[in-house]
């Protein structure tokens, strides 16, 4: 298929009357004719992909913001100088000859379920822009935006982008954000949502703290145990009225408001309010082994959307989920800070969430992936940390068909450049896309109308090899 979505028909795949009037008539719901005529040409295209092309039904971004060191978690050095090696030894785990961090013993015994890519790389040590470009796929423009703060004007994260694709074809919210949104001294980061794209594709966010004993579902303005009947009765209401408000609707500002009302709908159809979201559900063992803290109970959340049927779960690690002291950026006491709390935590959280989907026969369905925005200097520096170090870094995938118990790419003997199989950041969204079945060349319109190609680079095919 060619890079562009614009579709010529020919011989034998002209369209009959029929399906030119089925097409429009579905138009009328918001279907595109161009959309479903590149569907159908991404349909066919499919014989000639790679086996590994579509193997996710979803997909699981577990994002450590703040920058875990490579070196202190999957790609230790054991051999090189105390400075470059820090405290920590490495033990063995399930598949010989890998090896991991001594505070990492669940992740050790799971290790024949993920693939370890130690080459990762971007150029750029500022927290809001490379976070911005592990989100998006994209390097931050900043000749638009220098502040880091979101605006209309940002590229769509990769669920926003995947939504926009695939959206329409689910029953549920396509894109959840948990437990809620990256904010920086009160100020929304680049990056989070659908950016020029436009809201009807921004994430759902359920915000709070999981793991509290109050922790609620969505607030819709609609309680959870509305019926179906009232809810189309509701729907049907606000219609006549927005038929009266034709102006409106030819503005940005009501198009926005529009959006959001159908993703609220949407959600109260789905049952999602009353279901995937209430963590009550859930066994107490099972809650146990995820970890009773913030974020083994966002992880749980996110398994329980992915059952749902959501296509991209973001689940957000950061200083708020340690209560605002302790987070993955450590500039100081580097090894104290992961000691207690950090590795332990992502270890128990990550270890439940990959064994559970595997029991569950999920993980073959669902790629996961945990990374943060950079990874750290391969010396110690004089406070006991470790600064920010985008040129190499490590990233632990897994499902969606992906070989475990591998290695997949090198650093050089300080864990400082790659040696092997570079993967610059934006491959890393490519093969997001690739997983979930989505051609990373296509096009689909921005805010504005324009066509915008969802991605410029290829996907790590190799990953799957």
């Amino acid at each position: 298929m060619n890079s562009s979505t614009e579709i010529s028909w020919s011989g034998t795949e002209q369209p009959d009357r029929r399906t030119v009037l089925r097409i429009g008539g579905l138009g009328l719901f918001g279907l595109a004719l161009p959309h479903l005529l590149c569907g159908r040409a991404r349909a066919a295209a499919r014989q000639s992909r790679p086996r590994s092309f579509g193997q996710a039904k979803s997909c699981v971004l577990i994002f450590l913001k703040g920058g875990p060191s490579q070196i202190d978690t999957f790609d230790m050095k054991p051999a090189a100088p105390l400075e470059i090696r820090g405290q920590f030894r490495p033990i063995a785990t399930s598949v010989p000859g890998i090896q991991v961090c001594e505070h990492l013993p669940f992740l050790a015994q799971q290790a024949q379920r993920f693939t370890v890519l130690r080459s990762l790389c971007h150029q750029d040590n500022n927290h809001a822009s490379a976070a911005y470009e592990m989100s998006t796929g994209h390097v931050y423009p900043r000749s638009v935006n220098l502040s880091g703060i979101g605006t209309r004007e940002d590229h769509p994260h990769i669920g926003a982008a995947a939504a926009a694709v695939e959206g329409k074809r689910r029953p549920v919210p396509p894109f959840f954000m948990v437990p809620q949104y990256l904010v920086v001294n009160g100020e929304f980061r680049s990056g989070q949502n659908a950016g020029f794209l436009g809201a009807r594709h921004d994430p759902v966010v359920p915000g709070g703290d999981p793991s509290s004993l109050d922790f609620r579902t969505v607030d819709l303005g609609l309680g959870p145990s509305v019926e179906s009947s009232r809810l189309q009765a509701r729907r049907n209401l606000l219609k006549t009225v927005e038929a009266q408000l034709r102006g409106m609707e030819k503005s940005l500002a009501g198009r926005t408001f529009e959006e959001h009302q159908e993703k609220a709908f949407s959600l109260l159809d789905a049952g999602l309010t009353g279901e995937a979201l209430d963590l009550a559900r859930e066994p107490a063992s099972v809650r146990d082994r995820y970890g009773r803290n913030f974020f083994g109970q966002s992880l749980l959340l996110a398994r329980r959307l992915v059952q749902a049927g959501v296509q991209l779960v973001h689940v957000n690690c950061m200083s708020s989920i340690f209560g605002g002291l302790k987070n993955w950026d450590t500039h100081k006491d580097n090894f104290k800070m992961l000691k207690d709390p950090l590795l332990p935590r992502m270890d128990q959280g990550v270890a439940a969430f990959l064994e559970d989907l595997a029991v569950r026969g999920l993980l073959d369905e669902t790629l996961v992936i945990v990374v943060g925005e950079f990874g750290r200097t391969p010396k110690v520096n004089a406070g006991a940390g470790r600064d920010h170090w985008a040129a190499a870094f490590t990233a632990l995938l897994a499902g969606a068909g992906l070989p475990g118990g591998r290695l997949f790419g090198a650093t050089d003997k300080y864990g400082a450049y790659p040696v092997e199989h570079p993967v610059p950041a934006g491959r890393l969204s490519a093969t997001i896309f690739h997983a979930l079945g989505i051609d990373p060349a296509l096009q689909v319109p921005t805010l504005l109308g324009r066509p915008w190609r969802i991605s410029d680079v290829e996907p790590v095919l190799e990953l799957w090899g």
